[in-house]
């Protein structure tokens, strides 16, 4: 483990504090999945501007958010929508997600057993 990361897994606990206590994880499900289904979602770019957008909103300089980003692409967020997947216990995101796929795959057989 080379001194990067290191420093990131020992400070992740508190940044992950920060956020919760912030609100950052609900202000970027806001975004992509709002709770007013008449809202349009932001749309991941595939990288983290929306988050940084939130972070400096909320009063991050520059170094603090590549540190907090550094953070949650270490914990599997590698983009935006991977945060609400990967790193935030809950999400609007995440749960419509799981729901789109029980019903996608609803009736489906294994091997051809219907039991399954």
């Amino acid at each position: 483990m080379d001194r990067d990361e290191n420093l990131i897994r020992s400070i992740a606990p508190d940044v992950l504090r920060v956020l919760e206590r912030e609100g950052f994880f609900e202000a970027l499900d806001d975004q992509l999945c709002p709770e007013d289904i008449g809202r349009k979602a932001a749309v991941c770019d595939g990288g983290f501007s929306l988050s940084r957008g939130i972070l400096a909103k909320n009063g991050h300089d520059t170094e603090a958010i590549d540190d907090i980003i550094s953070v949650l692409a270490f914990m599997g967020g590698c983009c935006d929508c991977e945060i609400l997947y990967n790193v935030a216990g809950e999400s609007r995101l995440k749960s419509r997600y799981w729901k789109a796929e029980a019903g996608h795959r609803q009736g489906r057989t294994h091997e051809g057993d219907p039991s399954l």
